[in-house]
């Protein structure tokens, strides 16, 4: 990481905005080694998909230069079974656009870069995008996005298939019976593999009552079937505490869906502006569990802990980074502590032997694997993990096409890895360079 400022921008991505306040196909470098478990691969290769100062669309190039203002890549990377990657990256003229590199298996026959998204660009419906929310692509290509035009309108834009992209919802639309929204959409939105969506937006009664947030669903894309999943003021299932806000969301394709946010005690309430945040999981349609909560907040059968980052669903459950207190946090597959991190004192060791610090959330998967980004006493780690091995895939002091890692950036996007084990992560080197590095499974 180049700085603390760095470091805080990615943090704002992984937090919810509740939470917070509102190339060349060249070279590989093989790490780490699982000792032959059936669930781990043995080692990655590394491609180089796309490096700054490299070409992008119409005449423009990727940032060349590292500033304590600008990254040449500040945002998610995802790859989907597709094989198709998805990336944010800021340009010569300093203006932010999402970009699609298509590969082959092994990391071949790298496309050209292709614009999904950019400030400037002018969509189907006559608005002229100013701003870009971090926004999310599925395996069949549909992406959403919260934009802001350059007259200050919000709307959800949604390109079905890698198609052209439609306004799909604006902050006053009544989508529906009980959808009747009324303020502004928040950046975080989710698409599951059915094209089932979930956002957050501020929405009304039938009466005009302003209720605050509301957490909706839409199933398949249809509109005319979207529903309130929860609402400011619902209480917390177990708790005598009320919601007063909603963080990161994931739903998957049957309607199991995680959220993380902050309440407030109904008695006693302290007013004293700390976040106490909470952990659900649900179904659509059915009485979520509460998992985690601030002490406070009482919940019975919740975890004390408090969930700052977002949470991540997994096949057959979940993943989670958990605070105990100010400086200890731990990383939870289900109800099950995998890695313990301290910031005074250090936790678990990485399996290159250095004391872990603190982490960011985990991705999923095929076969039960997770990756996660380490911070350790002596910089970051890449770690893979079955559940019950660790070990390292990609590290800061790393060499790959003869370049030495500086600095990584992993895991802001829940789709950070394919159902083919391949994996994507922005590095930094220190010649300067940046690049969006492709890990594939050797």
């Amino acid at each position: 990481m180049q700085n603390r400022r760095d470091f805080l921008k990615l943090l704002g991505f992984v937090v919810g905005a509740s939470l917070t306040g509102c190339g060349s196909s060249g070279g590989s470098g093989i790490t780490g080694g699982s000792q032959g478990s059936p669930f781990l691969a043995n080692g990655y290769q590394f491609t180089a998909l796309a490096t700054s100062g490299g070409t992008l669309p119409n005449r423009s190039l990727i940032r060349a230069q590292l500033s304590d203002d600008e990254l040449p890549f500040m945002g998610p990377v995802s790859v989907n079974d597709l094989r198709h990657v998805c990336f944010h990256a800021t340009d010569q003229s300093s203006r932010n656009g999402v970009y699609r590199i298509d590969y082959e298996k092994g990391g071949t026959a790298v496309s050209d870069v292709k614009q999904v998204l950019k400030e400037g660009q002018v969509l189907p419906d006559g608005s002229t995008v100013d701003d870009i929310s971090p926004g999310t692509v599925n395996n069949s290509d549909d992406c959403a996005f919260v934009v802001r035009d350059t007259e200050g309108k919000q709307s959800l834009q949604f390109g079905e298939g890698g198609g052209p992209f439609q306004k799909y919802l604006t902050p006053y639309d009544d989508v529906a019976g009980e959808v009747r929204l009324y303020g502004a959409l928040h950046p975080e939105v989710s698409v599951s593999d059915s094209g089932d969506i979930m956002f957050c937006c501020n929405y009304r009664e039938a009466d005009g009552y302003c209720r605050g947030e509301g957490l909706f669903y839409i199933p398949g894309k249809a509109k005319s079937q979207a529903r309130r999943v929860l609402s400011k003021e619902d209480l917390l299932p177990g708790t005598t505490s009320a919601i007063s806000s909603f963080g990161i969301f994931d739903i998957d394709s049957s309607g199991n869906y995680l959220v993380h946010g902050s309440a407030r005690p109904l008695e006693n309430d302290p007013e004293d502006g700390v976040s106490r945040t909470y952990l659900l999981q649900g179904r659509v349609g059915e009485t979520p569990q509460i998992l985690f909560a601030d002490p406070s907040l009482g919940g019975a059968g919740a975890t004390p802990g408090s969930v700052f980052m977002a949470p991540r669903l997994r096949t057959g459950g979940y993943g989670a980074v958990v605070q105990s207190n100010p400086d200890k946090t731990a990383l939870y597959l289900n109800n099950k502590k995998l890695i313990d991190a301290d910031l005074e004192v250090g936790g678990t060791l990485s399996p290159r032997g250095s004391k872990i610090i603190s982490m960011f959330p985990p991705v999923f998967g095929p076969n039960g694997v997770m990756l996660v980004q380490a911070f350790t006493e002596s910089g970051s780690e890449i770690i893979a993990s079955n559940g019950q091995l660790l070990y390292t895939v990609l590290a800061e002091g790393d060499r790959v096409a003869g370049k030495i890692v500086n600095s990584l950036m992993f895991g802001v996007s829940s789709r950070s890895i394919n159902s083919h084990g391949e994996f994507v992560t922005v590095a930094y080197f220190t010649d300067g360079t940046a690049s969006i590095l492709l890990g594939t499974p050797v």
